[in-house]
């Protein structure tokens, strides 16, 4: 049976992490960042006191079903220290799934793990998040989103098929239009550095721009069919595309 999408669900959380407001875990990621930022010679780690956890988001779309992989990708560090990974999340999902992470791929972090996941044959769980606050100065310019947001995708063996997601480092972003391919029948879901291509479709979706990783993810939760999602990385020259049932 083909490899496709099950299900989407996406929620923004509108208040700040538990342990965001308490002054020893804060001293604790100010060690910890400071220890990872010292060799780069980068910025002092900043205030988190409206930050976000992603245990704390993947745990509130996290299935009661078992599920054999649980991926997590993210672009902004968690602000649990040493706990950016998913690793730290498998423990929280039935079944005691394999866990990993896809982190330094921007906005091609989700369509990376797509990749990786679609080999598999068991069910798939892969959680996109971000906060909005950036734990510190990355000594260059940096997308930070709008609010806090994750997105969970239920995956595996399926009637709606999932075609090989396809990235391309290098493109500028009308090359958009040659990559989707053929679009017939499909809800076309645009990112928000893709808005005013000329992509030809029945039905275009563009996503919110003040959400750089999940914004393209959140729009998809909300569609219902056959889609195809496509998002552009301006920093890293990421083109990426990933359709469903299609």
């Amino acid at each position: 049976m083909p490899w496709g999408l099950h299900r989407a669900a996406a929620r923004r959380f509108p208040e700040p992490a538990r342990r965001a407001a308490d002054p020893a875990h804060a001293a604790r990621l100010a060690t910890y960042l400071g220890d990872l930022l010292e060799p780069y010679e980068l910025g002092a780690p900043r205030g988190m006191a409206g930050g976000h956890s992603y245990g704390e988001m993947a745990a509130a779309l996290l299935p009661d079903e078992p599920v054999d992989t649980l991926v997590l990708a993210y672009d902004i560090p968690d602000i649990e220290p040493g706990r950016a990974t998913a690793t730290y999340l498998s423990h929280l999902c039935p079944g005691g799934p394999a866990a990993f992470a896809v982190s330094d791929q921007g906005r091609a972090g989700a369509h990376t793990a797509l990749r990786l996941l679609r080999d598999l044959a068991g069910p798939a769980l892969l959680v996109v998040a971000e906060q909005s606050v950036l734990p510190y100065d990355p000594g260059v310019p940096a997308e930070v989103p709008a609010a806090h947001c994750a997105v969970a995708l239920h995956l595996g063996p399926s009637a709606m098929p999932a075609r090989a997601p396809r990235i391309v480092r290098g493109a500028e972003p009308h090359d958009v239009v040659e990559l989707l391919g053929e679009v017939d029948g499909a809800t076309v879901v645009l990112g928000g550095h893709l808005a005013g291509v000329g992509v030809k479709a029945d039905r275009v979706v563009l996503a919110d721009p003040a959400q750089p990783m999940t914004g393209v993810w959140e729009a998809l939760a909300a569609v219902d069919g056959p889609a195809m999602v496509a998002d552009f990385d301006p920093a890293l020259g990421y083109l990426c595309v990933s359709a469903f049932g299609c």
